[in-house]
């Protein structure tokens, strides 16, 4: 057990990918629709929106966006013990897929039906469904970021996922053209057939990217050593491995810092729709904005990360990450100077906030997957995403914050959070060099 959980200190030659070309299109196109599709349910644009139209709660606001993260990162150190000596990936995650990606379909069926008349049960099953979604795609995404691994060499990895986010991204302009327009006042939808019919256009799309998922050719895999941990075992190791790991344990205290910046993302728009007047109809270009954010991302990982790895994205994207809580907090004074023209600049939050949210994931993904070797790397990412669940608590503590003191709180609380993971991420090991740099802020 402790040598199937103990990093190992061999490098070794990369090998030889066969049907290198094959696999990235279609990781490209599998990532790029899966992009497109959650612009449609966006967690700080279109869920925040509609919860605050059925409910006018900010901390029910804040526990919306929070169930994405934690049914995304809650079950994923139990998948990570079951699939990490599983010989072959791709039927775990092709089965998973199929199973995950309808079930929006029948959220907007739900948010259809009961939406107008009920919006309580519209809001229970919005959560619940968005929730249950965000669990089984944990069950997709271990063995997916395995399937990667041994299909992509190293130093391709960056190019592929950004291409990937770049197709997303240009897709998702198209999206947020698409959100601008059922949300608007000239839509033919009224509420709550307009957050319906964005419902079930995300799903549609989910479904597309798990066809994609079908054509992923996976090689062989070799020396898988013993019998895989068991849950218990998993769980249990978990102290000795961030106690024997001082690097493992600086990333996930740095990805938890992180990660809870935004405990204010689920409240920008909301800010813009009740305190600088800006219309719903508005939340397309942001959404549009947010995807463009996310093609810069997709452009900077393809050169950042093949190029100087990912120590050095980590700090890039913590920098861009303080713009929007920045942004927002400079609004408020800019709105008496500029009026509605305050858009533009309210705009531009919106675009970083694409970069960050991106970007918040694979830096750290690829840290990991250089760092840890052979059967261990997907406990670890499994260890890595569990331990972040914690993260789901940041937003319903910004709900709290906003409704005890305000939005501009929120704002300010996100960038001590940015703060303290900048200065810890300073001392953090480069794995494509020998040496750790020095600490500094």
């Amino acid at each position: 057990m402790a040598d199937t959980l103990t990093i190992s200190a061999e490098r070794t030659t990369e090998p030889v990918f066969k049907e290198y070309r094959h696999n990235a299109l279609a990781f490209v196109l599998d990532s790029g629709f899966f992009h497109i599709a959650v612009t449609f349910i966006g967690a700080t644009t279109v869920l925040p929106s509609f919860v605050a139209a059925l409910s006018d709660s900010e901390v029910m606001v804040g526990l919306a966006s929070g169930l994405i993260s934690g049914g995304w990162l809650l079950p994923q150190l139990l998948v990570a013990s079951a699939v990490a000596h599983l010989p072959r990936k791709k039927p775990l995650v092709v089965r998973a897929a199929w199973l995950s990606r309808p079930i929006l379909l029948l959220v907007a069926f739900l948010v259809w039906q009961f939406g107008g008349q009920y919006p309580g049960v519209a809001l229970a099953a919005t959560m619940l469904g968005v929730f249950v979604f965000f669990v089984f795609d944990a069950v997709v995404s271990i063995p997916w970021f395995e399937l990667l691994a041994k299909c992509l060499p190293a130093r391709r990895r960056g190019r592929v996922v950004g291409t990937s986010q770049v197709l997303g991204g240009l897709g998702g302009i198209g999206a947020g053209i698409v959100v601008r327009y059922i949300l608007g006042e000239s839509s033919p939808l009224a509420f709550p057939s307009n957050y319906a019919f964005l419902f079930a256009l995300g799903g549609l799309l989910f479904m597309v990217s798990a066809a994609f998922l079908m054509l992923i050719r996976e090689p062989e895999s070799h020396d898988l050593g013993n019998a895989p941990p068991t849950p218990r075992q998993v769980l249990a190791s978990m102290p000795g491995i961030l106690l024997r790991d001082r690097e493992f344990r600086r990333l996930i205290l740095i990805k938890l810092l992180q990660g809870f910046a935004s405990v204010a993302n689920a409240f920008y728009v909301l800010h813009a729709t009740r305190n600088l007047g800006l219309s719903l109809g508005d939340t397309g270009l942001f959404v549009s904005a947010q995807v463009l954010g996310s093609v810069t991302a997709g452009l900077l990982m393809g050169v950042v990360q093949d190029h100087w790895g990912p120590w050095a994205h980590i700090r890039l994207i913590i920098v861009l990450t303080a713009l929007p809580p920045l942004v927002a907090l400079g609004a408020q004074p800019l709105l008496g100077i500029l009026g509605q023209q305050v858009l533009y600049v309210y705009i531009s939050l919106f675009f970083f906030l694409g970069i960050a949210t991106g970007s918040i994931g694979w830096p750290f993904f690829n840290w990991i997957m250089e760092h840890a070797q052979g059967p261990e790397r997907p406990v670890y990412i499994g260890m890595s995403n569990t331990l972040s669940a914690l993260v789901m608590l940041a937003p319903t503590l910004g709900g709290w914050v906003a409704k005890t003191f305000s939005y501009p709180a929120v704002f300010g609380l996100a960038l001590g959070f940015i703060l303290a993971s900048w200065c810890l991420s300073a001392g953090l090991r480069n794995p494509r060099v020998d040496s750790a740099p020095q600490p500094y802020c």
